[in-house]
């Protein structure tokens, strides 16, 4: 049996933000990259489901970059945003 048709919308594959994986062995989705306008630092957005008491939590926790790995093709990492944290508090484009 051959690999399964991607469902399209309006045409396209819709995005999913791709697989990172963390030192403790939870696998996340990257949902953005930050950078740290005060010391140049690069953080990472992740999201996860937990099972706990028989209910799923979520979690979106901001997290150092190196922290996580790359679990997927490079290019699968292509269409992640990036933005910046202004000295100023506000958050930019990249």
């Amino acid at each position: 049996v051959g690999e399964p048709e991607a469902r399209f919308v309006l045409g396209k594959v819709p995005w999913c933000p791709p697989i990172v994986g963390l030192a403790d062995g939870t696998a996340a989705h990257l949902l953005c990259w930050e950078r740290h306008e005060a010391d140049g630092a690069w953080w990472a957005w992740i999201s996860w489901l937990q099972e706990a008491a028989d209910r799923p939590r979520h979690h979106v926790v901001n997290v150092q970059a190196d922290a996580v790995r790359q679990l997927e093709p490079p290019g699968a990492y292509r269409l992640v945003p990036r933005r910046v944290l202004g000295v100023d508090g506000q958050i930019r484009p990249d």
